[in-house]
């Protein structure tokens, strides 16, 4: 007996250190190569030019990738976010000069350098109603592009694609994407897939860097297409139609969604990725925690930060979220992807991690926008995968220093979730605790739930007791603006006479209370609707990060064993 536990145990330890060495830290993201220059091309508002510069960008990336050429395309923007991770490439890269084409003479210089063979013949669906779609023939190009090195020709540019000597190398009009996925899934890469409307140009420059496939909004589609994705993998775009239905599917096969159908020049931007020393999260220490205040704490909580394309785009510097100057005197936490930020676009975490302060947390959302719940129950491995995962977040969090994880389920208090919540336990390694979010509605009443982690410390599963959001629903009495919210956090801890109270509340991100609330400060949505409910609180209840409230739950049900450990960190 104990020479076959002698044997399970060399076996367990090999199989950590193989699991440990095989993981890459792409966190199932594909490497792009980086480029000796850059060419920059000024974007058009026609969006059938527009879906050609896409493709340009991207058969330049995956020539450099190839190792057949080294020059990418930057598509010239005014958004101010990306001007800045441009000029941060730059230096990144070492390039101090950019050449600067318009659209049909890079057409000509990319034919001349042998990066485009021709052309992908499809019709531009012009329906931009998400919840329609009359013609895939894009995406199917799309597909083709990047095997065919073909630049995407709609019908209306067949003329000046003749007068630029382009040659025909597919007519895609009539091919669906089930066929196409049927006849190209053997040459395509499936570390991803790119999930979007067919009149949507953006991300696929990156698809056509990578081989990727695309579907929209046919199920039988997309669970082909999710099935043979490799599990763990991140899927691009958005989806079309219910936002519920698409992400819970892209859950189930073990995958994560990362809401980028409107991010930018990712080709060029993800080539710096592990090139850039990545900053720390700034939380307030442990030792620095008065646990002696025995007040009332309350944490906001902003949402929607799995959301990688308004995190890279406006949130940094718009006054309704980071760029607000008030936020160092609230106690307000963000939900984000830091781990998809560090992978893909490292300048955008680090300004985030910069302008943080220590009454603020950073939450790592869920390591993509995904339902714990649901997470490969369509695959025979789930419990294996989601360690996998788990160990994967823990892997990116020590390296960044974040201390709470949080997540959406479908159901917070199933099996399935409760299983997910002790694997995240046992495998996130230092976490202060973790924030549970549910679907609908997302406020369930502050229940907190425990699990053990591998020390046999029990770590916090906290649900939010309020949400603000603009919303009047019978099923959600804890649901609403700034003054009912306020008064409901004044009541219950009015009602629980002198004890201490220890809640939180979370923020619906896009919620506009312009109408339904005295908010003061316009705009009336994002942080200024979490000042106004905070400045009506009463004066016994302090707002803090929801990481030092997490700390404070510890404290107030598990006393020994947070004891011992604020102890091991001042000694």
């Amino acid at each position: 007996m104990i020479k076959r536990n002698y044997f399970l145990l060399i076996f367990i330890f090999l199989s950590m250190y193989l699991w440990s060495s095989e993981y890459d830290g792409r966190y199932g993201w594909p490497v792009q190569k980086q480029p000796k220059s850059i060419i920059v091309c000024k974007s058009s508002r026609n969006t059938a030019e527009a879906m050609l510069l896409e493709s340009l960008s991207g058969l330049a990336a995956k020539a450099v990738n190839e190792e057949r050429f080294d020059e990418m395309i930057w598509i010239d923007t005014e958004n101010k976010a990306y001007q800045k991770i441009f000029q941060s490439t730059l230096s990144a890269l070492n390039i101090s000069e950019v050449k600067e084409m318009d659209l049909w003479s890079l057409v000509d210089y990319l034919v001349q350098r042998k990066v485009v063979a021709g052309y992908i013949l499809y019709t531009l669906d012009k329906n931009i109603d998400r919840r329609k779609i009359t013609d895939y023939s894009s995406n199917v190009a799309t597909v083709y592009a990047s095997l065919l090195s073909g630049a995407m020709i709609d019908e209306s540019l067949v003329k000046q694609a003749n007068l630029h000597s382009l040659k025909l190398l597919k007519d895609v009009r009539e091919e669906s994407l089930e066929s196409c996925f049927e006849n190209t899934k053997n040459q395509l890469n499936n570390c991803s897939a790119l999930s979007i409307h067919p009149s949507v140009t953006n991300m696929r420059d990156y698809a056509i860097a990578h081989k990727l496939m695309l579907y929209a909004d046919k199920k039988e589609l997309i669970e082909k297409v999710l099935q043979w994705v490799c599990p763990l993998s991140p899927i691009l775009g958005w989806g079309c139609g219910d936002e519920y239905d698409f992400t819970s599917l892209i859950s189930e096969w073990g995958h994560y969604s990362t809401a980028t159908d409107w991010c930018l020049n990712l080709p060029l931007i993800s080539s710096v990725s592990g090139k850039v020393a990545l900053k720390k999260a700034n939380e307030k220490p442990l030792e620095e925690i008065d646990f002696r205040d025995t007040a009332s704490f309350h944490s906001f909580v902003m949402s929607d930060g799995d959301n990688m394309q308004w995190i890279m785009g406006e949130f940094a510097d718009s006054g309704c979220y980071a760029g607000n100057n008030g936020i160092s005197g609230t106690g307000i936490s963000w939900t984000l992807c830091p781990i998809n930020l560090s992978i893909i676009s490292p300048f955008t975490w680090n300004e985030l991690a910069e302008k943080q302060h220590p009454r603020n947390s950073y939450i790592e959302y869920g390591g993509g926008y995904q339902y714990p719940d649901l997470f490969a129950i369509k695959r025979p491995n789930r419990k294996e995968l989601l360690r996998k995962f788990a160990q994967r977040i823990n892997y990116h969090l020590q390296l960044m220093g974040i201390k709470v994880f949080g997540f959406i389920c479908h159901d917070v208090k199933s099996e399935t979730s409760k299983e997910a919540f002790q694997i995240y336990a046992e495998e996130l390694k230092g976490i202060t605790g973790m924030l549970a979010v549910q679907y609908f509605p997302y406020e369930l009443g502050g229940d907190i739930m425990w699990f053990e982690n591998s020390q046999g410390i029990d770590i916090p599963v906290s649900t939010a007791t309020y949400s603000l959001w603009n919303e009047v629903n019978p099923q959600r009495p804890n649901c609403g603006t700034p003054e009912y919210i306020s008064s409901l956090i004044n009541r219950d801890v009015i009602a629980r006479k002198q004890k201490s109270v220890l809640s939180w509340t979370i923020a619906h991100a896009w919620s506009d209370f312009t109408n339904s609330s005295k908010v003061t400060n316009l705009p009336a949505t994002g942080f200024n609707p979490v000042k106004a409910t905070e400045s009506l609180l009463s004066e016994g209840i302090k707002t803090v990060s929801v990481n030092e409230l997490l700390w404070r739950v510890r404290m107030k049900y598990r006393p020994g064993q947070t004891k011992k450990m604020i102890k091991k960190s001042v000694d």
